[in-house]
């Protein structure tokens, strides 16, 4: 009876399993929990819980958008040299032209993931910045979109003084626009950017500074406009851009951070900036090296700028 009790007959015991299907079988759906009373009971098991997908949500870049077709190719870049140690991480763009104000608002309320604008002190209260600046200083030199046959006019502007005799144009909401006006620049303010050209056309002012990787695209898009760019001068000042994340997105901060100085080191952020903005190109394009510069202030520059680190800055006489 002992021997009948331990031993089964074949044909009722449960097929045999191997260890990997024991595995899969058994523990994927149902696990065997001892009762109270010494029985055995089956329950359950709880499902793993899925892992969320990483993805950094930003505003929506157009294709022909090559103002910030770079910054989102750095970024891609600083996600891909740091997945080995944090995963995969893509990068998804949400609908619709967001304004730089409500760009910072979509960040601070968790609808986006990260933004990317020039630095100042109280945007640095607002979000957590990637004290690494995108551009490297480029968005603080500055040349001149003007009218077609005003270029004389220029070569007598020697000085900040000189420069105030004219009136400035710029958008609502922009860095450069409160510098300008601390600078005690007259500056008309518009509300979108398309209508600052034909603004500028129709005499509301004389001159619409842009950083120098942007005035060529921007005329070669509006080629029917009577404009052009100024030939012999150029405004500087220090202006760092960075990523900007939620103040509480520690680790996605550090994670930029960490990819941005990986790609600095191995050379891909300088082979990205070349390829997508050539700013060697430019700087001859635009004859850098030959232009009369104006120096500005601009005291909206967090003390947190990291001024000391000359790999993160251009220097113009290298190109």
């Amino acid at each position: 009876m002992k021997q009948s009790c331990n031993r089964r007959k074949a044909q009722d015991r449960p097929p045999a399993l191997s260890r990997q299907g024991r595995v899969k079988g058994w523990m994927s759906g149902l696990a065997l929990a001892l009762t109270v009373n010494g029985g055995a009971s089956l329950v359950f098991a709880a499902a793993p819980a899925a892992v969320k997908p990483c993805v950094v949500r930003i505003r929506h870049v157009a294709p022909e958008d090559n103002t910030n077709a770079y910054p989102m190719a750095l970024l891609q870049m600083a996600l891909a040299k740091t997945a080995a140690q944090y995963g995969p991480c893509q990068v998804q763009m949400v609908d619709g032209n967001i304004s730089t104000l409500r760009n910072i608002r979509m960040v601070q309320q968790g609808e986006l993931d990260a933004s990317w604008h020039v630095a100042t002190v109280e945007r640095e209260k607002e979000l957590r910045p990637i004290l690494i600046p995108i551009f490297q200083g480029l968005h603080g030199y500055r040349v001149m979109i003007i009218r077609k046959g005003e270029e004389a006019r220029y070569a007598k502007v020697q000085t900040l003084d000189d420069l105030r005799q004219l009136k400035a144009g710029q958008m609502h909401g922009w860095q450069s626009t409160e510098l300008l006006l601390a600078n005690k620049l007259p500056t008309e303010i518009a509300s979108s950017f398309d209508s600052l050209f034909n603004m500028l056309v129709n005499r509301r002012f004389d001159y619409l500074p842009r950083a120098l990787h942007e005035p060529v695209v921007e005329l070669r898009q509006r080629s029917t406009l009577p404009l052009t760019i100024e030939p012999a001068l150029m405004l500087h000042y220090f202006a760092p851009d960075y990523f900007f994340v939620r103040i509480d997105a520690v680790a996605l901060a550090e994670r930029l951070r960490l990819g941005l100085e990986r790609g600095i080191a191995d050379g891909t952020r300088d082979s990205l900036r070349e390829r997508i903005v050539g700013v060697a190109q430019l700087f001859r394009q635009l004859n850098v090296k030959k232009r009369r510069v104006i120096e500005m202030e601009n005291p909206t520059l967090p003390s947190t700028a990291p001024l000391s680190r000359s790999e993160l800055w251009l220097n113009i006489n290298s190109f």
